[in-house]
């Protein structure tokens, strides 16, 4: 299946690597069922945000990114995604302490679903660590349109898209690229099989 995906599509998000901390081996397999070029977004593992929440994690990121760098043979890595706990508040000395210890290579984007973090004082923190503010769209929550990195990551979480808003997020997409702004747009997952078609839309592509 990841092999007919990646020549339908150009990136995958793994949600798989919250659960259980990936191996080497098996990033190895997905990147060789893969085109070169096609990127794997992984979700940082919950040890790091919901049950460290940032804090005195620096080992197991250390080795969640030693083990994401297998992905880097083929350029096959695309954005470590940081998504933290609907209640879990701003809180700027420990953001920018985690941030601190990400290596140049690594490009993280942050989803945060707590009202409080959605302030300038948050972005400016996130363009200091050259970081994407995560735009995820849910039935609870518009995102700003704020660019915070060279790239952003889009997380479309409607149940259900109109053609109206899949074209305005195009035109969005069209925007940042022609900016030079990298785009990481991801649909969500469900058992319809509307998600594919919604990309296709995105992409440009007849739905």
């Amino acid at each position: 299946m990841l092999s007919f995906y990646g020549k339908q599509f150009s990136t995958v998000e793994i949600n798989h690597s919250f659960y259980r901390m990936p191996t080497e081996s098996a990033l190895s397999n997905w990147a060789q069922s893969v085109p070169e070029g096609f990127r794997f977004a992984l979700k940082a593992n919950q040890q790091i945000t919901h049950i460290k929440r940032l804090r005195d994690c620096e080992s197991t990121l250390k080795r969640f990114l030693e083990v994401a760098s297998i992905l880097n043979d083929g350029d096959h890595l695309g954005p470590i995604l940081v998504q933290l706990p609907p209640n879990f508040k701003f809180d700027r000395p420990l953001l920018e302490d985690f941030l601190a210890q990400r290596p140049p290579a690594f490009r993280f984007a942050f989803e945060v679903r707590h009202v409080s973090w959605y302030t300038e004082e948050t972005y400016a923190v996130l363009r200091k660590y050259d970081t994407a503010l995560c735009l995820s769209e849910t039935d609870k929550q518009t995102p700003p349109d704020v660019l915070t990195a060279n790239f952003t990551y889009v997380r479309l979480r409607l149940e259900n898209y109109t053609p109206k808003q899949l074209t305005a997020w195009r035109k969005r997409f069209d925007t940042w690229l022609a900016q030079g702004v990298d785009v990481y747009a991801y649909c969500k997952h469900e058992d319809e099989g509307k998600a594919p078609a919604d990309a296709r839309v995105l992409l440009g592509e007849s739905k």
